[in-house]
């Protein structure tokens, strides 16, 4: 029996570029095709969709975080990784992932992805360690995996208000981790590197519209609450360099601090 699903979220044209990994005799896909643009003309899907490892999912509305939830929901396996359309992922080492979860006890594991251009995202550090919630804000969707169980018995799923596809388009996997943690579930970090992603990523842009603003400032009311405050100011000072540099100071620093 399969141990480990993959979830991959992909939307309308998108599917036709995604390739499949050749069949493990551990892991299996479960992908989640959502179709909501009108130019979109239900063109013929790829061949994968008929494999014996493949569960395929249409739905016709969009939200990252709907269609996330939709793939949990799906999952058969012991574990889960959640991944996008757009990253080479290596299942040997995915695979490596969750025996390491099990030898560690976690219930939920991170690792690490690197660009296309051969750099990282930051620095990695090279030894297991326990996430805290400032350590799990590095933390990136792709670099996610789980123990279905464990998440199912907490009843928790990620926060539909946020993700691509909505009004706050980003946040989604600090809130989702942030509620394991809430949980009481074990967080821990494996320095092992499981996928490519390509250089352009939505997370480095969180200044250039007010959604993309409001949306860090909401992701950190939703998970300090009463204390979130103090965390948006601390947001604010870190970053405000970098969006003066960009030319968005002010509508950056109004949005961020007074959330209007």
């Amino acid at each position: 029996m399969k141990s480990l699903s993959v979830i991959i979220s992909t939307a309308n044209q998108r599917i036709l570029g995604l390739n499949l990994k050749p069949v493990h005799s551990d892991v299996c896909y479960v992908v989640v095709h959502q179709v909501y643009d009108a130019s979109y003309k239900n063109e013929s899907l790829p061949d994968f969709i008929s494999r014996d490892d493949v569960t395929y999912i249409r739905l016709d509305y969009p939200g990252l975080s709907k269609s996330r939830n939709v793939g949990l929901s799906s999952v058969k396996t012991k574990f889960a990784y959640i991944m996008d359309d757009d990253v080479d992922f290596d299942l040997e080492k995915m695979r490596q992932l969750v025996d390491w979860m099990e030898v560690e006890q976690a219930d939920v594991g991170t690792c690490q992805h690197i660009y296309q251009n051969g750099l990282y995202p930051y620095e990695y550090k090279q030894n297991v360690f326990k996430h805290g919630k400032l350590s799990l804000a590095k933390v990136a969707s792709i670099d996610i995996s789980l123990n279905v169980d464990s998440v199912r018995r907490r009843n928790i799923n990620f926060d539909e208000r946020f993700g691509l596809g909505t009004t706050l388009p980003s946040g989604e996997e600090y809130i989702f981790l942030s509620d394991c943690l809430n949980a009481g579930l074990s967080i821990k970090y494996f320095p092992l590197l499981t996928g490519i992603h390509p250089v352009l990523v939505s997370g480095t842009d969180f200044f250039s519209s007010p959604q993309k603003v409001l949306a860090k400032r909401e992701m950190l009311l939703r998970v300090f609450g009463a204390f979130g405050i103090f965390y948006i100011f601390a947001f604010w000072l870190k970053k405000i360099n970098i969006v003066y540099k960009r030319g968005y100071f002010w509508s950056f620093t109004k949005l961020m601090l007074i959330g209007k």
